[in-house]
């Protein structure tokens, strides 16, 4: 099993955990899951590891669960368990699925923190602005300016010099120019776009031959190559350079990792495929807390704010 599938069936696994811990749980979701817990052995592994793991976090679950002295006890909020319930299974993801303890790029040669943007004026004359949470490795020799994107995204401007041809590196590929100007990301599971919007760039992958990309066009690649060439949409492209987030029909767990960029601490998604409900947004990069309650408001999701550093949006 690779690392993707890991990763979703361990959320699967908290999924099931919160869900069946729910006051209102029905002996149909208790049938789904045995269903469920059965159909893969990797299903079995890991609620295994998340009931060993439970058992040393109980101590955490009571302590939260304590009822404030001025609340009545027969005026309970319904369904308070909720926020104890939540904190233990982030933190059971933390362990299952482990959190990022380092920052993307940390030996790289220029790199942003969270919220921050950067622009890097190389010595011949090119400008990277680097986007949150974005690192860039330089090497500018004699005969080949060569850069590479470690983490985030990064806007190129590239002063023309035919004597060196400038490559950037990126995931799988890489994008080969003279002079021009273009925007790279790398996405969920090292997936890289790049969209120009200056005169033409060359993009190759995975061994593939390479694809033109002229001015107003954008591709994708990944270990399998690069996608076909299909038209871009400038501002949207480049709306984080004036802290904009602008999504068109977007996954809403590519939407939080955007988001993550912006914000400290860690977004976790519990139940189910909330990751593939679709999103179409303009948010305020400044203000990623208010575009978390937009969404939630706009979804129908429970937001809880454990603390500033632990957020999950849960289904009713």
């Amino acid at each position: 099993m690779d690392k993707v599938d890991a990763d979703t069936v361990d959320e699967a696994a908290v999924a099931w955990f919160v869900r069946l811990r729910d006051e209102e749980v029905t002996e149909a979701d208790r049938a789904a899951f045995a269903v469920w817990l059965k159909a893969d052995p990797a299903h079995e592994r890991a609620w295994g590891e998340l009931e060993a793991i439970w058992g040393a976090l109980d101590q955490v679950a009571v302590t939260t669960m304590v009822v404030p002295v001025t609340e009545r006890p027969e005026r309970r909020r319904p369904r308070a368990f909720w926020r104890p319930l939540a904190v233990a299974a982030m933190l059971l993801l933390a362990v299952t699925a482990g959190l990022r303890l380092l920052p993307p790029g940390l030996l790289a040669d220029y790199r942003t923190g969270i919220g921050e943007r950067r622009v890097v004026a190389l010595a011949d004359g090119s400008r990277i602005e680097l986007g949150p949470v974005s690192a860039i490795e330089v090497d500018l020799g004699n005969a080949r300016r060569a850069v590479r994107l470690v983490a985030g995204e990064a806007f190129f401007t590239v002063a023309r010099d035919p004597a060196r041809p400038f490559v950037v590196g990126a995931g799988q590929g890489e994008i080969a120019v003279l002079g021009t100007a273009f925007d790279v990301k790398i996405g969920l599971s090292e997936t890289v776009s790049v969209v120009v919007t200056e005169s033409k760039v060359a993009v190759s992958a995975s061994g593939s031959s390479a694809v033109g990309v002229a001015a107003g066009q954008e591709v994708s690649y990944d270990r399998s190559g690069v996608s076909a060439v299909r038209p871009a949409d400038l501002d949207s492209a480049q709306a984080w350079r004036q802290d904009q987030l602008v999504f068109h029909d977007t996954p809403l767990d590519t939407v939080l990792s955007e988001l993550g960029r912006y914000r400290r601490g860690h977004i976790q998604l519990l139940g189910g495929e909330l990751g593939k409900r679709r999103i179409t947004a303009v948010f305020d990069a400044k203000r990623p807390e208010a575009a978390l309650d937009t969404i939630a408001r706009n979804l129908d999701l429970r937001l809880l704010r454990m603390s500033d550093y632990l957020v999950a949006l849960v289904a009713w």
